[in-house]
């Protein structure tokens, strides 16, 4: 038992020298940037709230653990369901030389560890920021802190026990209905899209006018009142952290951890080995459909094809056609605040500037998927070069698909912009055009890339290889940034052709992209394609 968790933290956690050095630079990169914004927020939003509200340190404190906790729980929950109730492993390890008792406890005890290293990478830095915001890091705050790591996993991990037994149900309900899922993915994706808009919204009211939107500080303050109660687990967390009734906090968490992870270790036991029995007894192919012969022209099968891989593919379903479909929602919001912002630094007229900036960032989003398809198809590449269909045609119908997906997406933001008065039928016409041209040029350019790096390793579900998407999103967000500059600059700069500058500007450089692009892919592509091992 002891090897068998020692070999899986290995797994998880170790270095392999196999791994791609340049994606895990840029997934470091990625990651250092993303967690620069988020303790950016955590400290401007400690800042504000203290001098509007006049919170206590504990006060506020406990809305970024309650946070975590969430965020935490959310996380454990998906380790007990892939571990405990569908393992990819289960018919290698249900002829391990151990007990099944043995193995279902050593999950659990893999799931706790990763929670706690999860916990260590959140807390640590959220809280230093936060103590450094309030002007409160002393040396017991950060022994508080130590123990506040220590004892932050028990409650996401107890809740995740009872959790994960219901959400294993509802999700082979729907495990045969990938629309179902997509939709709520979805509507999740939004929420927690509108909630972060919300928030720095709010940020930038009280920064740019130095106060708060009517009603607006009510609502924190009545959000801060009701997590310092009882019932929050995040409030005995606080308790230990500013050592502010710390033997109360201490024993709360530990006694509630004891008693309910008893029963939820017993309930789980129970409901894992039912799991693991049916999964045995009807085979891997039990959720598999008879394929038939399709009369269909080779145009069209490969568009159904490529269609159907994106459904299947939890990256592509989610990541990617997800984003797409919640991508008009998620640009009215981004707009009217980019818009609120640079009106007050820069002055009106600069919507449409906004328009183009914010929707050049989600087409680079929602194209640098177009870098992983050859990645994409993994071992069953190989077939790709059998069929009797020219591999440059293969790969231009797959990219009218992803440029189809931008398209669908772009037109209905336009709309949208413009039926709230955002910009005009001219500018909404431009910004189409434009869009649509980067739209292209971005998938083409990723198709470029990912034959001259093909990751082909068999991957779990046919996952997309990230190194690709990573540097297709770089390069669309520089390409992003010019072009809403250009339309944010021109009209300002020069009066006299403002707007018709701006507008052949951005049409001209997206035009540009989009025939190089496309024409480094039409005459390179059977050549790059054939040197291509499977």
């Amino acid at each position: 038992m002891r090897e068998f968790i020692r070999l899986q933290l290995k797994l998880r956690w170790g270095y392999n020298r196999n791994n791609n050095k340049a994606s895990a630079v840029m997934t470091a990169v990625a990651t250092l940037l993303a967690v620069a914004i988020a303790l950016a927020l955590v400290w401007a939003l400690s800042y504000v709230l203290q001098a509007s509200i006049g919170a206590t340190a504990k006060q506020l404190a406990q809305l970024y653990l309650t946070v975590i906790m969430i965020g935490l729980t959310i996380a454990a929950t998906g380790m007990q369901v892939k571990r405990l109730y569908r393992p990819a492993d289960l018919l290698i390890t249900a002829r391990f030389p151990m007990s099944p008792f043995k193995l279902f406890l050593s999950y659990l005890v893999l799931n706790y560890i990763d929670l706690s290293i999860y916990s260590a990478i959140l807390l640590f830095p959220v809280m230093i920021v936060f103590g450094i915001a309030m002007k409160c890091f002393t040396f017991v705050y950060f022994l508080g802190i130590v123990l506040g790591v220590l004892l932050m996993p028990i409650v996401p991990f107890v809740l995740s026990i009872f959790i994960a037994i219901p959400t294993v149900y509802v999700t082979t309900l729907l495990e045969r209905h990938g629309i179902a899922r997509l939709i709520v993915f979805v509507v999740v994706l939004v929420g927690a899209f509108v909630l972060y808009y919300y928030i720095l919204e709010n940020l930038a009211e009280f920064f740019i006018h130095r106060n708060w939107e009517e009603g607006t500080l009510e609502i924190w303050e009545n959000l801060l009142k009701g997590l310092d109660g009882y019932y929050n687990p995040a409030y005995y967390l606080g308790n230990v952290v500013f050592f502010d009734g710390f033997w109360i906090g201490f024993g709360a968490l530990l006694g509630a951890g004891a008693v309910l992870g008893a029963g939820g270790v017993a309930l789980a036991r129970a409901v894992c080995t039912s799991f693991r029995k049916k999964a045995l007894e009807t085979g891997s192919g039990f959720y598999m459909r008879r394929s038939e012969v399709d009369s269909f022209g080779s145009a069209r099968a490969i568009f159904r094809y490529s269609l159907r891989e994106i459904l299947r593919t939890k990256t592509y379903a989610y990541f990617y056609l997800g984003v797409a479909i919640s991508t008009p929602v998620m640009v009215f919001f981004c707009n009217r605040l980019v818009t609120m912002v640079g009106e007050a630094q820069v002055g009106s007229g600069i919507n449409f500037g906004a328009s183009m900036l914010v929707i050049a960032v989600f087409m680079a989003m929602i194209s640098s998927f177009a870098a992983t398809i050859l990645s994409v198809e993994g071992k069953k590449f190989y077939i790709t070069k059998l069929v009797p269909v020219p591999y440059r045609k293969q790969l231009l119908i797959k990219g009218i698909l992803n440029v189809g997906v931008s398209a669908v997406a772009l037109i209905i933001s336009a709309i949208v912009l413009a039926a709230l008065k955002f910009i005009g039928a001219v500018e909404m016409t431009v910004l189409i055009i434009t869009q649509l041209l980067l739209a292209a040029g971005l998938v083409f350019n990723g198709i470029n890339l990912n034959l001259v790096n093909p990751n082909l390793k068999p991957k779990a579900n046919g996952e997309a290889e990230e190194i690709n998407i990573t540097y297709m999103l770089l390069i669309g967000l520089v390409i992003a940034a010019i072009v809403g500059a250009c339309c944010i600059i021109f009209p300002r700069s020069i009066e006299t052709v403002g707007a018709t500058a701006a507008y052949l500007t951005a049409v001209g450089i997206a035009l540009v992209y989009a025939a190089v692009n496309f024409i480094v892919f039409w005459f390179t592509v059977d050549k790059k394609y054939k040197k291509i091992e499977a």
